[in-house]
C-alpha cells in the first residue's frame, strides 16, 4: 500500500508478545510512547497501527537478510563470491546453527518483527470496532488487519513450525509462553483469511460504498485477491502437514479457482507476455501483482536514503548482479587496460549476494530454450561496452555497440569465440569440452544475472530500488491449483492449470526473435507428464528468486532431496531436521517461568 508516514509511537512501541521479549521491549521504552488500549479506539489509531504494521515490511522483505532466508540454501542457487558469513552459512548449511540468537536483526527479523507487529494488529481487531460507527468503513479497516495477522502467523508458521499464537492485545509482560498445537494456529490463520477475503475491497482504494470516500488503503494493499491466494496457499500447504484435514487439497483448487474465476472482479489477470509482468513501466498497475510492499523516494511513503549498503530497503536489483565491473581486457590473465564494463543505471550495483545454480538453472529447469522464453526474460547474459577505449585481444569495444560480457547458457563453438571481441563466460560443465580461447567459467562473481527486479529508473547507480517488492503473483494461482490438483490425484486440472503458464511462455516480447511456429504446441503438457518434480521445475521457470522457494521445498517435503540433487555446496552438508528454522536462541532464554519453549529438533 502506500504506506503512510508511521506514527512515532509506532515506531517506539509496538510490543513483542514472545514470553518476556514483551518485558524487555516494554521496558525499554519511554512510557510516554507506550500504545494504549484507548489508542486503537480512534479511527486514527487504527489507521497509525494498520499502516505501521504495512511500514514494518520493509524490514523483511527485499533486505539481504530475508534473501539469505527465502533464496539460500536450495536447488536452484548458490552462494555469491560477496555474501556475507550469515549467507554463506545459509547457502551451505556449514555453521548454520551459529545464527539462532540474533532476533530483532538480520537473519531472525522476522520472528521478533512478526510478533511485535501481530500484537499491534491484536489491538486493531480487539479495540477498533468501537472507532467507526459506520459499518463499511469498520469492516474495510479491520479487514486489512485480519489479512495481516494471517499472513503473518502463516509465515511463522512455515518457518518455525509450532509457535506461540496470541489474538488478544498484550499490555502485561509476561515472563512464560508456550507453542500452540499447528492445528490451532492454522485454524485461526485460516479464520482471519476467510473473512478477508470477503470484507477487503475488490481492488486498492476501493470507494467505501456508505460513505463515497476512497479506501486510505490504495496502491499494492491487500485486497480480496490477496487474502483468497493466501488461503489457497494456506489449504495447500496444512494438507501437506501433520494437521492435514482430507478436504485440505480440494479447498486450495477451490479458492485458488475462484480467484482465476473471478479475476476481472478483481483486476487482475495474466499479460499476454511474460516480460510484462515484471516491467517497471507496470508497476503503478501490474494486473499479476495481488500483493506488494511498497518503495519510493517520496519521504512520506517510503524509507528512501541514497546509495545504501543495508536496511529497510528493496536490494532485490541488487543481490542477484554479478560483479561485472572488474572484469578485465585480458580476463582471466592481467589486469591491465581498466575494465571492459563502468557500472552505471542499467547495469545495476553488483552486490551478487546469490547467483544461479547454473546447471540445473540451464540443463534442468529451463532446458527447453527454443520454444519457452522465460529463460531470457529471466536473466541477462550480454552487457554492451559502455566504456571507451577498451581493447581486448581480439579487437576495440564500440561503446553501445559491441557486447562486452556474454554469458551464453551453451558453447557457442571455438570459432565464435575466438571472433568474439568481448569476454565470454560459460558455465563450468561446459568449460570441460571448450576448445580455443576466449573460454571463462562462471565463478561466484561472474554469472547471468537475474533481470526481472532491475530499476534503471532509481536515483543514483547506489541506489536501492525503489520498485514495489511484490510478494504474491497472480501466475502462482495457477500453480498452486495445480499443486492441490496433483495431490489429488487429478492430473488432467493439474496439467490444465500448469499449461495455462506455458501456453503464455511461448510468447515473447517484439525485440526478440519470433518465436517456433509451433512453440505453443510443444509447450502443452499431458496429465502423464505431470509430477511433483515436474511442478517445482516449473515453480522455478515461473517464479525464480522471487522470496518463495524455501517454503515451496520445505512445503513440499523436497528440501533436502532436491538440495542434494542438485546442490553441490549445500548438498553435502545439509541435515534432515533443517526443514525448520531454529527459534531464535534470544527468545527461548526470555522465557523463565515455566516450562521452556523447546527448540526445533536438531538445533
Amino acid at each position: 500500500m502506500k504506506s503512510y508516514k508511521k506514527i512515532a509511537i509506532l515506531l517506539t512501541a509496538a510490543i513483542g508478545i514472545l514470553g518476556a521479549s514483551s518485558c524487555k521491549k516494554l521496558l525499554e521504552q519511554d512510557p510516554k510512547a507506550s500504545i494504549t488500549p484507548q489508542f486503537f479506539t480512534t479511527s486514527g489509531g487504527v489507521l497509525g497501527g494498520i499502516t505501521g504494521v504495512y511500514s514494518d515490511m520493509r524490514n523483511l522483505w527485499g533486505t539481504e537478510g530475508f534473501l539469505y532466508y527465502t533464496n539460500s540454501g536450495v536447488d536452484e542457487t548458490l552462494v555469491g563470491g560477496g555474501s556475507s558469513t550469515g549467507g554463506l552459512a545459509f547457502g551451505t548449511y556449514s555453521n548454520y546453527v551459529n545464527n539462532i540468537g540474533d532476533v530483532y536483526n538480520g537473519l531472525y527479523g522476522i520472528f521478533g518483527i512478526a510478533y511485535q507487529d501481530i500484537n499491534t494488529l491484536n489491538g486493531v481487531l480487539q479495540y477498533g470496532p468501537t472507532a467507526f460507527a459506520d459499518v463499511p468503513t469498520r469492516t474495510a479497516y479491520l479487514a486489512q488487519a485480519k489479512f495481516l495477522r494471517g499472513f503473518y502467523y502463516f509465515h511463522l508458521l512455515e518457518t518455525f513450525g509450532s509457535i506461540p499464537l496470541h489474538t488478544n492485545f498484550i499490555t502485561t509482560p509476561t515472563l512464560s509462553d508456550t507453542r500452540a498445537p499447528l492445528a490451532d494456529i492454522y485454524a485461526q490463520i485460516i479464520k482471519d483469511l476467510t473473512e478477508a477475503s470477503t470484507e477487503l475491497q475488490n481492488k486498492p482504494g476501493e470507494t467505501i460504498a456508505s460513505t463515497g470516500a476512497a479506501s486510505p488503503f490504495g496502491g499494492h494493499s491487500a485486497t480480496k485477491a490477496s487474502a483468497l491466494y493466501l488461503l489457497s496457499k494456506v489449504y495447500l500447504t496444512r494438507g501437506w502437514s501433520a494437521a492435514a484435514q482430507s478436504t485440505d487439497f480440494q479447498m486450495a483448487l477451490t479458492t485458488a479457482q475462484t480467484l482465476i474465476t473471478n479475476k476481472g472482479t478483481y483486476g487482475v489477470g495474466l499479460y499476454a507476455s511474460y516480460a510484462d509482468a515484471y516491467l517497471e513501466a507496470n508497476d503503478a498497475t501490474n494486473t499479476e501483482d495481488l500483493f506488494a510492499i511498497e518503495h519510493s523516494t517520496d519521504p512520506k511513503y517510503g524509507n528512501y536514503t541514497a546509495s545504501p549498503s543495508s536496511g529497510a530497503v528493496n536490494g532485490w536489483a541488487w543481490f542477484y548482479r554479478p560483479n561485472y565491473p572488474t572484469v578485465n581486457p585480458s580476463y582471466p590473465s592481467g589486469s591491465t587496460g581498466g575494465s571492459v564494463m563502468t557500472r552505471d543505471l542499467a547495469n545495476g550495483r553488483p552486490f551478487f549476494r546469490v547467483r544461479p545454480n547454473a546447471d540445473y538453472i540451464e540443463n534442468v529447469a529451463f532446458a527447453d530454450k527454443t520454444n519457452d522464453y522465460r529463460y531470457w526474460n529471466t536473466f541477462q547474459t550480454t552487457w554492451i561496452s559502455n566504456t571507451a577505449n577498451i581493447t581486448t585481444p581480439r579487437g576495440t569495444l564500440t561503446v553501445g555497440a559491441d557486447t562486452a560480457i556474454w554469458m551464453p547458457p551453451y558453447d557457442p563453438g571455438a570459432t565464435k569465440r575466438a571472433a568474439f571481441k568481448g569476454i565470454v563466460f560459460l558455465r563450468p560443465s561446459l568449460i570441460a569440452t571448450a576448445t580455443g580461447t576466449n573460454a571463462n567459467p562462471y565463478t561466484t562473481s561472474f554469472f547471468p544475472s537475474c533481470k526481472k527486479f532491475d530499476d534503471p529508473l532509481r536515483p543514483n547507480v547506489n541506489d536501492a530500488s525503489q520498485r514495489p517488492n511484490v510478494l504474491f503473483r497472480f501466475s502462482e494461482v495457477y500453480l498452486i491449483a495445480a499443486e492441490a490438483a496433483f495431490k489429488m490425484g487429478d492430473n488432467t486440472t493439474a496439467a490444465a492449470m500448469l499449461n495455462v503458464l506455458r501456453t503464455r511462455a511461448a510468447a515473447r516480447p517484439s525485440t526478440a526473435p519470433a518465436a517456433p511456429t509451433n512453440a505453443v504446441t510443444n509447450m502443452q503438457i499431458t496429465a502423464a507428464q505431470v509430477t511433483l518434480d515436474f511442478i517445482l521445475d516449473e515453480r522455478t521457470r515461473e517464479l525464480y528468486g522471487e522470496s518463495l522457494r524455501w517454503w515451496d521445498l520445505t512445503r513440499t517435503q523436497s528440501l533436502v532431496r532436491r538440495v542434494q540433487q542438485y546442490n553441490a555446496e549445500a548438498g553435502p552438508n545439509i541435515k534432515d531436521f533443517e526443514v525448520l528454522r531454529p527459534i531464535p536462541q534470544t527468545e527461548i532464554d526470555l522465557v523463565t517461568v515455566g516450562p521452556k519453549i523447546t527448540q526445533n529438533p536438531g538445533f
